[in-house]
């Protein structure tokens, strides 16, 4: 049932169907029995005026047509019930110039109902079909991933920690990009790129702590290959090589940068490299893409860093 109304406020009746039409004598039913409510307590006036909802209703859910029937059906109801009490008597020029008017108020309601209705519907249609194009653009990335991992593999196949290395990094990347396509924004939740990336490893050691906030793209993609570089040298070297060991995350917005806290703590001691290996050569490579920094500190307590970039 709640699945029949939340499809008919988004799509309404099919235009000109008998649902539609009865649709349209309901709200003009409904609209009558307000009306007489309304009479018990103000007396023999507002003669029309509960019956423009009725109008308005059947306008946006049902179309033209129904509208229409309703708009004369409102008038007969009235008319019959309420302007000449049971009858359809003589109307005096005010109450011509009140049926009237309420016809061509009608009218321009239904007329601007049609539009609505219209650019709904065409939104609704270029929305199916980015959709569409998304879910083949996701669909063609999946294959293309998969080719390309393969490609690694066959590549590497006498070196097998590096093809996995570098199919780690291109699943991090599949990943992040399925959670912006699934976004109506085109947008990603830094906690949850976060916490998808600490997924295989034991999340109660794992302290995360920042306000929701919603990355663009690129932005997205980025943290997530900084943080996978970051959790892949913290499960080998530092803190979650350990069973005591711990990793606290957070993150804020600051003077329109991005700035993440990164803090190991109850692993080995991690001394400074003497050397920069290629995953910290990519880690920098990608901060300063979005304009930003890394500071890093080898600390006695664990490894610690802050990640600086514009979002």
């Amino acid at each position: 049932m709640n699945q029949y109304f939340s499809s008919l406020a988004r799509r309404g009746f099919r235009p000109n169907s008998p649902s539609g039409v009865l649709f349209g004598i309901a709200c003009v039913a409904a609209a009558a029995l307000i009306r007489w409510l309304l009479g018990m307590t103000f007396g023999n006036t507002l003669q029309f005026v509960p019956f423009f909802p009725a109008v308005i209703l059947t306008a946006l859910f049902a179309g033209a047509g129904p509208a229409m029937l309703a708009l004369t059906l409102s008038v007969l109801t009235a008319w019959f019930l309420f302007v000449t009490p049971y009858g359809f008597g003589a109307l005096s020029p005010v109450q011509m110039a009140n049926v009237a008017l309420y016809l061509v108020s009608g009218a321009f309601v239904i007329w601007l109902a049609q539009l609505f209705r219209s650019t709904v519907q065409q939104l609704q249609a270029e929305q199916a079909q980015r959709e569409m194009i998304l879910s083949e653009v996701e669909h063609r990335a999946r294959n293309m991933g998969a080719m390309g991992a393969a490609i690694v593999q066959f590549s590497l196949k006498d070196d097998k920690e590096t093809a996995a290395l570098i199919n780690s990094r291109m699943k991090t990347l599949q990943a992040t990009n399925d959670l912006i396509t699934k976004s109506p924004q085109l947008q990603a939740d830094i906690e949850t790129i976060l916490r998808q990336e600490l997924s295989p490893y034991d999340l109660s050691r794992c302290a995360l702590n920042g306000s929701p906030l919603r990355l663009p793209s690129n932005a997205a993609r980025a943290v997530a290959l900084v943080a996978h570089e970051l959790i892949t040298n913290a499960v080998k070297y530092g803190a979650l090589s350990r069973d005591s060991g711990k990793l606290a995350l957070s993150w804020s917005m600051n003077g329109g940068f991005l700035e993440i806290e990164w803090r190991e703590d109850g692993g080995p001691k991690v001394p400074a490299p003497t050397r920069s290996g290629f995953g910290t050569k990519l880690i920098d490579t990608t901060v300063a893409g979005l304009d930003g920094s890394i500071e890093r500190e080898f600390r006695e307590s664990g490894f610690y860093c802050r990640v600086k970039l514009r979002p």
